[in-house]
C-alpha cells in the first residue's frame, strides 16, 4: 500500500534518461536539504512537546531546550551551506555555482516535492491590491457552489 501511494505522484527520476553528474549532485543535495528541513521541524515539535510535558523540572526542562536548538541550528547551516559551498568552490576554481547556486537547488527543490507530495507546480500567487492569494482560490461568495 505504501509502495502504491509513493509512485502515485510518478517517479523522482526518470529511468529511461541519462542523468549528467550535475544532475545527480543537484538532486542529492535538494534532497538533503528537504530531509534536514523535514526533520528539523520534527525535532522542533518534539522538542516543543518535551517542553510542554517537563512540569518545570529542569533535568526535563534542558533537554527539551537543546533538543529545539540543536534543530534551529542544524537548519541555519544547512541553509547557510547552500550560499557559501557555491562561492568557496568558485574561489578554488572548480566553477560548481553553475549548477549548485541556491536558486537552482531551490527549484530543485520546488520540482522535487511537487514531484513526491504531489500537486501542480503551476500554483503560483498573485500579489495584488487585496493582497497575496492563490491563482486557483475559491471565489468570497460561496453561494454559487
Amino acid at each position: 500500500m505504501f509502495v502504491e501511494i509513493a509512485y502515485a505522484a510518478g517517479p523522482v527520476l526518470d529511468p529511461n534518461r541519462a542523468y549528467d553528474i550535475d544532475d545527480v549532485i543537484r538532486v542529492g543535495v535538494a534532497l538533503v536539504v528537504l530531509v534536514s528541513g523535514f526533520l528539523s521541524v520534527l525535532f522542533i515539535i518534539w522538542g516543543g512537546l518535551m517542553l510542554i510535558l517537563s512540569g518545570g523540572k529542569d533535568e526535563k526542562v534542558k533537554p527539551a531546550i537543546n533538543s529545539i536548538r540543536y534543530a534551529v541550528v542544524g537548519i541555519i547551516v544547512v541553509v547557510l551551506s547552500l550560499f557559501v559551498v557555491p562561492r568557496f568552490g568558485d574561489l578554488l576554481g572548480l566553477d560548481i555555482s553553475a549548477y549548485l547556486s541556491p536558486r537552482t537547488i531551490f527549484s530543485t527543490i520546488q520540482d522535487l516535492s511537487v514531484r513526491i507530495f504531489g500537486g501542480s507546480s503551476g500554483d503560483s500567487l498573485e500579489v495584488g491590491s487585496g493582497g497575496v492569494r492563490s491563482v486557483d482560490q475559491l471565489p468570497a461568495n460561496f453561494s454559487d457552489l
